[in-house]
Order: structure tokens, then C-alpha cells, then sequence
């Protein structure tokens, strides 16, 4: 079977979504302070009464600001490692077009160890005596400013032959007849073939020689103690639905902090460019500038 005919992740576009998948949709914008909804909501709308199931769940918790905090605390801390210059990917582009990388780089960082805390959750096994989703309310303290608007998510048809080239080689292969699950950061710098081209030289040899291995696997097992400290909604342990998403979720348990990881090495290159860092903060989750007035 050739390239051309991979079958990727289902999932439901924002443009698509409608009723109840829009409003939680908007809600996990608001929550996650991203303008944009990650792939594992996007493809849990694909599966009848998946994405209300698990917003039920954890909505209660996102509105406590308290497992936000704890997921970007811990982010913040997820790649300390080396970093590489992106000068040559960056060279000659002007300072819209900088800052325009930068926040599509800085969401996924804000949103991806999240998206892990959320899911740490729900697989939880349900115990005895677990927060209640109401006793952490209010704990967290107020999201950050939103990052402005990203430029849309391209989907991988609308890719030219060899920019999907380069986003494909980032592509996760599930088990034998299982859907490729391609992380959606790549998918955004498809925007920038540049920057696309530096990640793909960049990562994926760090990927292969296990160079960011440690800081992966440190990530998930702090997101997962935090997790487990936080405890689970009460509302989570009811949802028989939540228990069959399990190899779903493990998927995404796999890639999501290898995401938060990469996302934090893509930055630091970035900031590490001098009119790049005149642009964007150097901060991973307060590179937020508001919207521009009409």
C-alpha cells in the first residue's frame, strides 16, 4: 500500500464540529488558554458519546484551574537539554512571520501537558476516597493570557507531495490495522517548510539514538504522580464508556509526552535565534500577546 493511501487518525475538525462537540470544543480552548482543540479530543468526537464522556469527567477539574497548574508547572521543567539553533530555518523571515512560529510552538506547549494530565485521569483505576471534582474548586489560581489565533491546521490531503513527506516520517504507527497517528504540531509548521525541514533533521535522530528518552519518561511519571495526587472526579469513576477507551488512551499516554518534550527543544531553538527572541517570550507558556484590535 503506497503513502498515498495511509489512513490516518479519525478525527473532527473544529470547522466541523457542531451541538454538543462544539461547546466542549470551546471549552477545552477556553480551559487549555489555546487557540486550538488537540487531536485526542478531535478523534474522541469521532466516537459516539466518547468525547462528553470524558468531559464530564474532567471538566469540573479544568474549571479548578488546579490540573492545569500542576501539567504546566511540570512542562515547564520538561526538556533541559541542549539545545540547537534554528537560525538557518529561520533566516530572513520577518518578525510577524517569527512570532507567528512561536505561539503555533508555545499552544502545543501549553496545551500538550494537559492534554497528558487529562488523560492520566481517566485511566486512573477508580479508588476509594478520590478528590472530588467540587473540593478543587477554585485552587488554581487564573489561566494565562490566550495566544493569539494560530493559522489553520492543514489536513495531511492538502499537503503538497513533499511537505506530507516530511510531515509523514513524524507519523506513529499503531497496531497492525490501526489508523497512523500523526501529531499535530507537524502538520502546523507545514506552514513553514523550513522550520518543518530543521524538526525533521533535528528530532528525528534524537528520537532514534533515545537522546530524549530520559527527559520522556521523567515527564509522564511526574504527570502521572501528579495525577494520582490530584485524584479523580467522582463523576470520572461512573462512566463505563471511560474503561474502553483504554488503548486509545495508552496511545496517547505514548506520544504526548514525547510532544511536550520535542515542543520544549523547538522553542528553546527558537528563543536561541536573536530577532526570534526579540518576538516571542522565551517563556514556554507566556508567549501570549492579545488579539489585535479591528
Amino acid at each position: 500500500m503506497g503513502r498515498s493511501a495511509t489512513a490516518y487518525l479519525a478525527e473532527v475538525t473544529e470547522d466541523a464540529a457542531r451541538g454538543e462537540t462544539a461547546r466542549i470544543y470551546a471549552e477545552i480552548r477556553r480551559l487549555s488558554a489555546v487557540p486550538f482543540v488537540a487531536l485526542i479530543y478531535r478523534h474522541l468526537a469521532t466516537i459516539p458519546g466518547a468525547l462528553e464522556a470524558v468531559w464530564r469527567a474532567v471538566g469540573p477539574l479544568m474549571e479548578s484551574r488546579q490540573l492545569q497548574a500542576g501539567a504546566w508547572r511540570l512542562g515547564r521543567d520538561a526538556w533541559n537539554g541542549p539545545g540547537v539553533d534554528m537560525s538557518d530555518a529561520l533566516r530572513g523571515r520577518d518578525s510577524a512571520s517569527l512570532a507567528a512560529i512561536g505561539d503555533v510552538i508555545a499552544a502545543y506547549n501549553r496545551a500538550n501537558p494537559v492534554n497528558l494530565a487529562i488523560v492520566a485521569l481517566i485511566r486512573q483505576t477508580p479508588r476509594e476516597g478520590g478528590t472530588s471534582s467540587s473540593a478543587l474548586a477554585g485552587e488554581g489560581g487564573t489561566l494565562p493570557p490566550a495566544i493569539r489565533a494560530l493559522p489553520p491546521i492543514p489536513s495531511m490531503a492538502s499537503l503538497p507531495g513533499d511537505v506530507r513527506v516530511r510531515v509523514d516520517a513524524f507519523a506513529k504507527p499503531g497496531a497492525t490495522g490501526m489508523p497512523v497517528l500523526v501529531p499535530t504540531l507537524y502538520r502546523h509548521l507545514a506552514h513553514w517548510p523550513d522550520v518543518l525541514a530543521f524538526a525533521q533533521r533535528e528530532v528525528l535522530p534524537r528520537l532514534a539514538s533515545g537522546a530524549f528518552q530520559p527527559a520522556i519518561d521523567g515527564f509522564r511519571s511526574a504527570i502521572l504522580a501528579e495525577m494520582a495526587e490530584l485524584g479523580r472526579s467522582s463523576a470520572a469513576a461512573d462512566e463505563p464508556l471511560l474503561r474502553r477507551l483504554t488503548p486509545i488512551l495508552d496511545r496517547f499516554t505514548s506520544v504526548i509526552p514525547e510532544m511536550v518534550v520535542i515542543g520544549s527543544f523547538l522553542f528553546r531553538g527558537l528563543a536561541s535565534h536573536a530577532s526570534a527572541s526579540a518576538s516571542a517570550d522565551p517563556s514556554l507558556f507566556s508567549p501570549a500577546r492579545p488579539e489585535p484590535s479591528p
